[in-house]
């Protein structure tokens, strides 16, 4: 799936409303681990039904002192469908206004990240809510893709997926959506899941 037919098929909506078939939504999970446009929208949208389920929940635990009247249409069972209905129209609205009009605008890409494969001592670093852009050297890349992972100094696996492998003598270059809290991190890219290694490096996240 790329950023258009994501587009055209409201794809954004449907995955948050769940209503994607497993085939579908895998795929757009593919899509968006790798397009920034699409992972700033879903974190837009997230937060925005995020806010309108906790009003909801206020609303239902507030003392119901009135008697029912024209207000009684303020139930769960209407009003959940019409914050649906109207998370909708604020992200159609945002893909309009804001979305992509900024995406036919000129703009300058963050500098990557440049890992040299050390995995202690000094390491590079990038400020909390920096992009995570990273290239790293990979070496004996055979396969069209390569699986590549960010883990915790802890050992746990905070981002994962796949990419394009690089042509060749060229260094990968991989963007990871999102944001990580301050901390010490790893950097993998392996041949498949699981795979055999191609590069390893540690990086740090630090505070601005």
């Amino acid at each position: 799936m790329d950023h258009e037919v994501a587009a055209n098929t409201h794809a954004i909506e449907r995955y948050l409303l769940g209503e994607m078939p497993t085939s579908e939504r895998d795929a757009f999970e593919e899509h968006y681990f790798a397009c920034a446009e699409c992972a700033g929208e879903i974190r837009t949208a997230s937060a925005l039904m995020h806010d309108m389920k906790a009003a909801l929940r206020e609303f239902q635990t507030a003392p119901k002192s009135s008697p029912p009247g024209w207000l009684s249409w303020l139930r769960a069972p209407v009003l959940v469908p019409t914050f649906a209905a109207l998370v909708l129209c604020v992200v159609t609205g945002y893909q309009n206004t804001v979305v992509l009009p900024d995406l036919k605008a000129p703009r300058s890409m963050t500098s990557a990240l440049i890992l040299d494969g050390a995995t202690r001592g000094d390491v590079p670093s990038v400020r909390a809510g920096d992009p995570l852009r990273f290239k790293a050297a990979v070496d004996g890349v055979s396969a069209p893709r390569i699986y590549v992972e960010l883990d915790a100094e802890s050992g746990s696996r905070v981002r994962a997926g796949e990419v394009a492998a690089p042509p060749p003598n060229q260094a990968l270059d991989v963007f990871f959506p999102g944001e990580l809290a301050p901390g010490r991190y790893v950097f993998v890219a392996r041949e498949g899941a699981g795979g055999r290694e191609l590069a390893r490096s540690a990086f740090e996240v630090v505070n601005r």
